[in-house]
């Protein structure tokens, strides 16, 4: 029996997600990027698992996620964040998504894609995957001129 995905934006669409992000993956793909600065309080996971938030749930900027975080421990607990009063700054989550990258989202899209790809069977001759990573955010679409 096929298991249906929750809606976008409710706790049980994190909790049955929450076991397919690489974490160790993310770690390791990032252990060498560390830059001079302040000491790390995050882990490369658990800032990805942030950035996925913006995607998840109703709250599509960094601020306001960040500030809805407090309230919603379904939304900590799938990013692994420890209490409701620590949290990263904005700034810290576009610093991590300029350092990630293209490529680094392409990484990781392929290794989530690897076990899916095993998964066919060999006499299928095409298949069609969407890969958005490089294609550029409408940021400036409802700006007045």
């Amino acid at each position: 029996m096929k298991q249906e995905l929750a809606p976008t934006g409710t706790a049980t669409l994190l909790e049955q997600i929450s076991d397919f992000v690489p974490d160790d993956f993310i770690n390791e793909l990032l252990v060498g990027q560390r830059r001079r600065g302040r000491k790390r309080h995050w882990t490369p996971a658990q800032l990805y698992r942030l950035l996925l938030l913006t995607m998840l749930t109703p709250a599509h900027s960094f601020n306001l996620m960040l500030r809805l975080l407090q309230e919603q421990r379904s939304w900590r607990k799938f990013a692994h964040l420890p209490n409701r009063y620590r949290l990263p700054a904005a700034s810290q989550l576009h610093d991590f998504r300029d350092l990630l990258g293209t490529k680094g989202l392409r990484r990781i899209n392929q290794f989530l894609l690897e076990p899916l790809l095993q998964t066919l069977s060999l006499e299928r001759q095409t298949i069609g995957l969407i890969d958005a990573t490089d294609l550029p955010a409408a940021t400036s679409a409802y700006k007045k001129s």
